[in-house]
């Protein structure tokens, strides 16, 4: 299968390259550098969302598009773009333009990677499921929320098969590891300082969220118009420096409560379709590989 992939060089989309790859599938990647990575079995095309000829260039011929890619200001997604309307043109309207050349060019699949962020403000009382209502605090919310809503529509009304997967924070080894989640705390915890550990959140890690993806390509389950949380689970930061203690076989002191979850996500949807997230192990995992990189 030939996929066109979003956003291929950056966090997410390097897992989903990766993992499509190993796979035995074919890619193309939509990327903005002047100087991608040279891997075998990607072909690179530079473009961006607000470029229609980019976007005809990337999906013509493909069997499926991956959609990761986001045109942000600032280091975090959920800073305050300081030209909101050109935001929204380039991430919401982009991302349509893309969704709907896929259709024209008969693109078999397309999986949209929207986020947490959709939830930011939960009404009490109702599980925080697939059904849950979409109440963004954030125009990046705002932006995953207004594309799962496209995809519905294109996916339920018979156009194109597309699916949404919503993951929530990601972690996992980045480049520089500098910029890795939890990564302060584990080197801190690794010389055997005293660590504040009072903070925590849901979480997946990048490499569940690249196989999540692949569920959703090849699943002969129904997936049109669909959405997909994606949350692994919970983790206080009060665990994650207990299991580098255990790891690493040094004591420090960790001051501050322990954080509990507030609502459960449910995952319980994408795991019918036979996914299983990488819990614990993939959290010693990385905790490992962040260790080494003292």
């Amino acid at each position: 299968m030939l996929v066109a992939v979003t956003g291929a060089t950056g966090f997410v989309g390097q897992h989903v390259v990766s993992n499509l790859l190993q796979n035995g599938h074919s890619i193309r990647g939509w990327t903005r550098r002047n100087d991608p990575p040279e891997l075998e079995g990607v072909v690179w095309v530079r473009g961006d969302l607000d470029d229609q000829d980019s976007i005809e260039r990337l999906v013509t011929g493909c069997d499926a598009v991956v959609h990761t890619a986001l045109a942000r200001e600032g280091d975090r997604f959920m800073d305050v773009p300081e030209h909101p309307l050109e935001y929204l043109r380039t991430n919401l309207m982009g991302s349509i333009a893309l969704l709907e050349m896929a259709c024209t060019h008969s693109v078999d699949r397309f999986v949209f990677v929207s986020s947490g962020a959709v939830h930011q403000n939960v009404v009490d009382g109702i599980p925080l499921d697939e059904q849950h209502p979409l109440r963004p605090g954030s125009l990046y919310g705002a932006c995953k929320a207004s594309m799962e809503t496209m995809i519905h529509a294109y996916g339920s009304s018979g156009r194109i098969n597309a699916a949404a997967l919503r993951p929530v924070s990601i972690y996992g080894v980045e480049v520089p590891v500098q910029n890795s989640k939890w990564y302060e705390l584990i080197q801190s915890v690794a010389h055997g300082e005293s660590v504040r550990a009072d903070g925590g959140g849901k979480v997946v890690h990048v490499a569940d969220v690249a196989a999540a993806i692949s569920t959703l390509l090849m699943t002969r389950d129904a997936i049109a118009g669909e959405t997909y949380n994606c949350c692994d689970r919970f983790f206080s930061e009060h665990e994650v420096a207990k299991r580098v203690m255990a790891i690493t076989n040094v004591e420090a002191k960790l001051t501050g409560d322990a954080k509990s979850p507030g609502r459960d996500m449910s995952s319980a949807k994408l795991e019918s379709l036979g996914f299983q997230f990488g819990g614990v192990s993939r959290l010693d995992e990385t905790i490992r590989q962040l260790v080494q990189e003292q």
